[in-house]
């Protein structure tokens, strides 16, 4: 049997949802990899239409040695009541400001800092806003005011995504069928591309899907993906060549990239509950290549509309946060399914990248790097089956809360990660440690049994789940008050 190592910790993870009735809600990961919940509260009279969180720069390169510097900067929210509002995470997530947009732009639909917070280390100057109007505003985040507006699109802004660099943007259109990328250092449109229209109607008008999702690879920036109806797009910068093109067989959500050891991986989040994973880069076969496979299954039945996917995030290597309909938030460990997409072994479930709905052929392919299978020749002796997904941990926000977006903000941990203590009153069924080589043959088999619960089932945390609950409800309640109001002023 091979040595085993231990996974190392999972990076700082902040959480933050939007929901339909206006309501911000936020998790944080703690060292034993759960979620502990922060705060709910209503924020928006309207539905949260998109959430972004800005950069503080490290302390290299902003020269401040704050000891927030572990802390994601402020996250601005912007509702479809046309309000900004932003929020110190230092400060436990206090409203700080609010903006009021122009009326004349439209509800605010998509929004980023520049630059992001991505591994670049650069703090966030500026903020960009695409609107209902169509309009690309600038503003400086310094003080919220506005820098430039430019041209935009015809029919709404439905997507961006800021270049980790900062000096370029991606937009792209709610109904004009275009993906923009903008020179942010000179102010001015670049480049312009159609993506494929969706039909034709009788009078010989052309109709486009919204462009749902934008994303750039999250090391250097040298790919960017996107996605409109059941279409998915990975496309290379420098050569503007598509290295992935492909229909999935559900509308698609939102879409995130995975750089890692095995190469460039996009995962989907999909209306019909399935989360398909596929290899940007070929993976050759004598007979043809096989790209990608369902994580997870899509739902069937009328219950799928609950369980349908609505946002997807890449925290680093190889793990997402996702956000359902039901209201459930789920970080996840996608290391399996690229492990099966890259080995040799026929998969049934495969998607290929021309035919998503059939698994295409595998035989020996003596390109594929092997290392990523290191830790299954254990799990064959061991007769453990590796599974696609590792669900390391999932939250409820309360009964009927309607997820609208979601924003993610990790970094590198700076608290104490030493191992919990290992006497009796550590419950194994909530914290999952993973035992060393030398630990117990009962520990062993106490780790083998939580692991196995935890595959099979989402595990929710009641203490959690009831304060979140809680909180919701009473933000509902203080949201029905504002409307009934309202609506008393109107009648008069």
């Amino acid at each position: 049997m091979g040595e085993r190592t231990i996974a190392p910790p999972l990076p700082k993870v902040v959480v933050v949802v939007g929901t339909y009735e206006g309501v911000l809600a936020g998790w944080e990961l703690s060292k034993h990899n759960s979620f502990q919940i922060s705060f709910a509260t209503p924020v928006h009279g309207g539905s949260v239409r998109s959430l972004c969180i800005a950069s503080r720069g490290s302390a290299s390169t902003s020269g401040n040695s704050d000891k927030n510097q572990s802390l994601p900067g402020s996250l601005l929210s912007c509702g479809y009541d046309e309000y900004l509002k932003t929020h110190d995470f230092a400060k436990k997530l206090t409203s700080s400001g609010e903006v009021r947009t122009p009326s004349e732009f439209g509800t605010p639909l998509c929004s980023s800092f520049a630059p992001p917070a991505s591994s670049s280390g650069l703090p966030s100057t500026h903020c960009l806003l695409g609107f209902a109007g169509g309009k690309l505003v600038i503003y400086k985040k310094r003080d919220w005011s506005v820098q430039h507006v430019l041209a935009g699109h015809e029919g709404g802004v439905s997507a961006m995504a800021v270049h980790p660099s900062g000096k370029m943007v991606l937009t792209g259109g709610e109904s004009d069928g275009k993906l923009k990328l903008w020179d942010l250092t000179k102010g001015r449109l670049a480049y312009v591309s159609k993506i494929q229209p969706a039909r034709t109607n009788i009078q010989g008008r052309t109709h486009y899907d919204a462009v749902v999702s934008l994303v750039w690879s999250p090391v250097n920036g040298d790919a960017y993906a996107f996605a409109y109806g059941s279409h998915l797009t990975v496309r290379d910068v420098a050569t503007g060549k598509d290295l992935l093109d492909t229909e999935l067989p559900s509308r698609v959500n939102q879409i995130c990239l995975l750089d890692v050891s095995e190469g460039l991986f996009v995962a989907a989040a999909c209306n019909d509950g399935s989360l398909p994973v596929l290899a940007v880069q070929s993976v050759d076969n004598t007979e043809g290549e096989r790209r990608g496979m369902m994580a997870i299954e899509p739902v069937e039945g009328p219950v799928a509309r609950e369980e349908r996917f609505k946002c997807i995030h890449a925290v680093g290597g190889y793990h997402v946060v996702t956000a359902n309909s039901a209201g459930v938030v789920s970080l996840m460990d996608l290391q399996g399914a690229i492990n099966m997409i890259m080995s040799d072994d026929k998969n049934d479930d495969g998607v290929d990248a021309g035919n998503p709905v059939d698994p295409s052929s595998d035989t020996d392919d003596e390109s594929v790097d092997h290392e990523s299978d290191k830790g299954t020749s254990e799990d064959e002796e061991t007769g453990e089956e590796e599974l696609a997904v590792d669900m390391i941990d999932s939250i409820q926000l309360g009964t009927g809360a309607r997820i609208t977006c979601l924003a993610v903000y990790s970094c590198e941990r700076d608290d104490d990660l030493s191992d919990p203590p290992s006497d009796a009153s550590v419950d194994n069924e909530e914290v999952e440690t993973i035992p060393r080589e030398n630990a117990p043959e009962e520990d062993r088999e106490n780790f083998q049994r939580v692991k196995r619960k935890w595959e099979k089932e989402v595990v929710m945390d009641p203490e959690a789940v009831e304060r979140a609950r809680a909180l919701v409800t009473e933000a509902k309640k203080i949201q029905k008050r504002k409307e009934k109001k309202s609506k008393k002023h109107k009648t008069r």
